[in-house]
């Protein structure tokens, strides 16, 4: 009987036991397929979890980017006005003149166009570009509110091509863009660009950073000389000019200056800390300041290297020339020296270096390290001030009195160097008098070949045959190179 019992109790036991392990699997399992049930608290804080997570991860970073600094971009829209020669000048002959005559009246012609700007200052200066608001007689900035306000230039400098204008009004702290720090950017990283292009306000779209460091580009027609431009792929389009180019930060880290027009996807911007140095010159004395050595650096190539003996891991730029009795000169500088830094920076380029130079202001002592004859020399310099060695070196040739309005210099001159300007022979236009017959036929950069079917290869060309047409009547025939088009031009004496 106990025998039996114990039988009994042991089955009893084993069964217990491999039911209660069945029933641990079974919720085991169960939990693995989701097939339990779940409170609705619970279901909620499930199912919000993995959306509150894909929502964080996804949501694109650039929304608090545009939202922070859309208050600092402007839209700005200029206007220009110019008055143009009758179109009936050319039938100023035979017996219709008369005619053609009471028609031939100049007319005021207005020119608008529009660009961005980023405002930098509570007490309302702007950022922009110079191409934007040079030679305009009205100057319109909207903010993102859709306030209006005129604006007056408080300075600009063509060979950088960044401008600082104002509005008569207080700020407010938010509306102020954060400068970044343009020497820190990477290629690859990311680029957003804000403006108003073809007049779509505060458009933004983002890219990368392309390449830095660009040079040689022609903008408005001209240069301008000191190019070190950022490359980017974000979308920059016309009216996007003087707008900014930030980082995911927010940060301005350049103005959106240029585009390829025979590509897409390649635009260009000026780095900020550039814009910086200028917009600080401009506000302490209208007019900016840069450094000049006088040298020729090249790039240093890889026969160079071998030439003088370097490695060819070596970089820096090749000293083609120095010019006497400046700062390059005077600080020891000679012809064939590599210059492999200056001022603590390794030296990559001559666009780098040409743009390091002009960073600084003339009388700013300045050192640079070369390689010469195989040994490193460290050099002194106190640097000069570009616009007026230059002027200097290359004297203005101009006419003691205009004629018919026309005040022009030689093909030599700092204004020729300035608008980038690639014809040999003739004399550049550098300004028009108000009301003059030459008003609204020539501008400033053309470049003047033939007067009359003569050939005008020299200032001196241009006042002779002024003193031989100076009392002509009819209309006077003038052959031009505009923007690298030749064309003809009629001015009609008064």
């Amino acid at each position: 009987m106990d025998y039996k019992h114990q039988r009994s109790l042991r089955r009893i036991s084993a069964f217990v036991i491999i039911a209660a392990f069945g029933v641990i699997f079974g919720i085991l399992f169960a939990s693995r397929m989701n097939w339990t049930d779940v409170s609705i608290a619970d279901e909620e804080q499930t199912t919000s979890q993995p959306a509150n997570y894909v929502f964080q991860d996804y949501e694109s970073p650039f929304v608090a980017v545009a939202e922070n600094i859309k208050p600092a971009v402007v839209s700005i829209s200029t206007e220009s006005r110019a008055i143009i020669g009758s179109p009936f000048e050319l039938f100023d002959f035979g017996p219709f003149k008369d005619f053609f005559r009471q028609h031939d009246r100049p007319q005021e012609q207005k020119t608008r166009s529009a660009g961005s700007g980023i405002i930098i200052s509570e007490k309302g200066y702007i950022l922009t570009n110079n191409h934007l608001v040079e030679n305009a007689d009205n100057i319109t900035v909207r903010l993102a509110s859709d306030e209006e306000y005129e604006a007056e230039v408080i300075g600009a400098d063509p060979i950088t091509d960044v401008a600082l204008i104002k509005i008569a009004v207080k700020l407010k702290p938010e509306q102020v863009a954060r400068l970044g720090n343009s020497d820190e950017i990477k290629i690859g990283q990311w680029a957003i660009a804000i403006g108003n292009p073809f007049g779509l306000d505060w458009t933004v779209t983002v890219g990368v950073i392309s390449a830095i460091g660009r040079g040689g580009l022609n903008i408005a027609g001209r240069g301008p000389d000191i190019q070190n431009f950022i490359q980017t792929d974000a979308s920059i389009n016309f009216g996007n000019s003087g707008g900014p180019l930030v980082n995911i930060h927010g940060e301005v880290i350049g103005i959106n200056t240029a585009i390829n027009t025979e590509g897409q996807g390649i635009g260009f911007a000026i780095p900020v800390n550039m814009a910086k140095e200028v917009a600080d010159q401009l506000k302490e004395s209208g007019r900016v300041s840069h450094g000049y050595l006088g040298m020729v650096p090249v790039e240093l190539t890889a026969a160079k290297k071998e030439a003088l003996g370097l490695d060819p891991d070596v970089r820096g730029v090749f000293v083609d020339m120095v010019e006497e009795d400046n700062p390059a000169d005077e600080g020891g500088l000679e012809p064939s020296d590599v210059i492999v830094e200056f001022e603590g920076v390794k030296i990559t380029n001559v666009i780098q270096f040409r743009s390091l130079v002009a960073s600084k202001r003339a009388g700013d002592k300045v050192e640079a390290v070369v390689v010469r004859d195989g040994r490193k020399k460290r050099l002194a310099f106190i640097l000069g001030d570009r616009a007026e060695i230059l002027s200097a070196t290359y004297p203005v040739e101009r006419r003691s009195d205009v004629w018919l309005g026309i005040h022009i210099e030689s093909l030599k001159g700092q204004q020729a160097r300035q608008w980038n300007i690639t014809e040999v022979e003739g004399v550049l236009v550098v300004e028009i008098d108000q009301d003059s017959p030459a008003e609204g036929v020539l501008q400033g950069g053309d470049v003047i070949i033939e007067i009359d079917k003569c050939p005008v290869k020299s200032v001196k060309d241009f006042n002779n045959i002024a003193t031989d047409l100076k009392d002509r009547k009819k209309s006077i025939l003038f052959r031009i190179s505009r923007n690298g088009r030749k064309t003809f031009e009629v001015i009609k004496p008064e």
